[in-house]
């Protein structure tokens, strides 16, 4: 992933102040350049933070769309950064609708499924459901540790997905 403080301030600086054209418009160059760091964060924030509907679906589309295996640190870090339970999971969603795999992310996942309200922890299933064959058996057995230490804590609706989750971590 490319390095550019330049990049990054320029979409900075149309997120804050572009208008609806401007902040589209270069959503749409980020698909066709080279992925550089930073910019997931930033488009992961300004979707916490916008109320436009419009501008929320171009950035979740961008993210279902991303193919490059060098942003998927990036998006996991930003799950946990964002703050509404709204744009956790749509970024969750964004993981497995891209189709890259996020098996060294399990561990991260299976904590935010924990963390999560009921919506964003279905997503983290979903995605580690995608990837079960690839997270390493010491990933799996703490992943299932931690679950299994944890749900009693959990709402029902939530006990019933994790038992489901560790059913599908011990095949």
């Amino acid at each position: 992933m490319l390095k550019s403080e330049k990049k990054l301030a320029e979409l900075k600086k149309i997120l804050n102040n572009g208008k609806y054209n401007e902040i589209t418009d270069r959503i749409s160059m980020l698909r066709t350049e080279e992925p550089f760091e930073g910019a997931i964060s930033l488009l992961a924030h300004f979707y916490d933070e916008t109320i436009d509907k419009g501008l929320k679906l171009i950035i979740s589309d961008f993210f279902n769309d991303m193919k490059e295996r060098s942003e998927r640190a990036e998006l996991i870090k930003s799950i946990s950064s964002v703050s509404k339970p709204d744009s956790k999971a749509m970024l969750a969603s964004s993981c497995w609708q891209s189709g890259l795999e996020y098996s060294e992310y399990a561990m991260a996942l299976a904590e935010l499924f924990m963390i999560s309200d009921y919506m964003t922890s279905v997503e983290c299933f979903t995605v580690l459901d995608n990837c079960v064959q690839l997270i390493s058996k010491t990933d799996k057995s703490g992943i299932i540790e931690r679950i299994e230490t944890e749900i009693k804590t959990f709402e029902k609706e939530k006990q019933q997905l994790a038992r489901e989750l560790v059913s599908v971590l011990k095949r």
